[in-house]
């Protein structure tokens, strides 16, 4: 392994906006597809809001920020996961709302909504344990999911909602992402270091990175999908797929451990990671090799970046912080 540097920081950046909530905020996450991206799915205590978010950037109409909540969906069990399946969109008759949730009762939950009579949802049930992580891949058929039981799981959305593939794991599973163009490749990082790349047709694991440290909390496939990234022990590392046997950047974020990672789907070379102490949200530009924002949270409810703008959002306990960042 590449010797670990220390990023050069910035001072405490405070949020662009904020938004305040009833509720402490479990999850968020923001729409990461062109034709639903002015959509946020948020967790809170029994439930999940959905709502439209835009910002000045998008409409000199708007002050600053415009969060107007469409629908709210009771969910017993608290969310450890959201994902947006991409049949999402509100420019189709009817209107489409589609995501899914994972919950501390190891259940997945579908939901789907045409915003009027229809309000449905479907539970997936096979983990064992905590599911830590799911993803819709690109077509919005399969659900992949990952968990404390040492499993990734693919689940049938388009047929009969079964899981018809398991992928048995050597600990748990941290994070489960898709390739963004791709169809049937899949990445499933572990919390003992290792991240493998599936051929989901083939149904056999065709790449695995190490990286070499634990334990490994969070990893991320990037726009550009010859990057991936990971936080491992409050390290940030990153790999070219196509030189897959060490990492080609290493660098020490967060003394105490790192929680989240996310690349910035507007730029391939800005991650976004929160991590211990004091909840510290880092943006790091990997060409310059620097932190160029530093924020904090206090308690951790999410990190999902806008599918087009430089906004950065954050769950903190019962608000919603957004960061513009820049990307450039």
């Amino acid at each position: 392994m590449i010797n670990s540097t220390v990023m050069e920081e910035v001072l405490e950046s405070p949020p662009t906006y904020k938004l305040n909530l009833a509720e402490q905020i479990y999850c968020v996450e923001l729409s990461p597809y062109e034709w639903s991206q002015h959509l946020i799915c948020v967790a809170l205590t029994g439930k999940i809001t959905i709502a439209i978010i835009k910002f000045q950037d998008e409409d000199d109409d708007i002050e600053d920020i415009d969060y107007n909540p469409i629908r709210t969906f009771h969910h017993e069990a608290r969310a450890h996961a959201l994902s947006w399946s991409p049949r999402t969109s509100l420019s189709v008759v009817p209107k489409i709302i589609a995501f899914g949730v994972a919950g501390a009762d190891f259940k997945i939950r579908l939901y789907n909504s045409n915003l009027n009579e229809l309000n449905t949802y479907q539970v997936l049930e096979g983990h064992k344990d905590y599911v830590n992580s799911i993803a819709f891949e690109p077509e919005g058929d399969i659900l992949a999911s990952v968990s404390d039981d040492h499993t990734c799981k693919l689940w049938d959305i388009k047929e009969d909602n079964k899981c018809h593939v398991t992928f048995y794991l050597t600990s748990p599973g941290v994070t489960v992402c898709w390739h963004k163009e791709e169809i049937g490749k899949l990445l499933v990082a572990e919390k003992n270091g290792l991240i493998r790349m599936y051929n989901v047709i083939s149904q056999q694991a065709i790449l695995s990175l190490d990286a070499g440290v634990t334990p490994l909390m969070a990893a991320d496939w990037g726009p550009n999908p010859l990057k991936v990234a990971a936080l491992a022990a409050g390290e940030l590392l990153v790999w070219d797929v196509l030189r897959p046997s060490r990492p080609v950047e290493s660098s020490l974020l967060h003394v105490e451990g790192g929680q989240m990672i996310k690349f910035c789907t507007s730029g391939e070379n800005t991650i976004a990671t929160i991590g211990r102490p004091e909840n510290c949200v880092k943006v790091v530009n990997l060409k310059s090799k620097q932190v160029i924002l530093n924020g904090k949270v206090q308690l951790i409810g999410g990190l999902s970046w806008h599918h087009k703008l430089p906004y950065l959002c954050a769950g903190s306990d019962r608000e919603l912080y957004f960061w513009k960042a820049n990307v450039k």
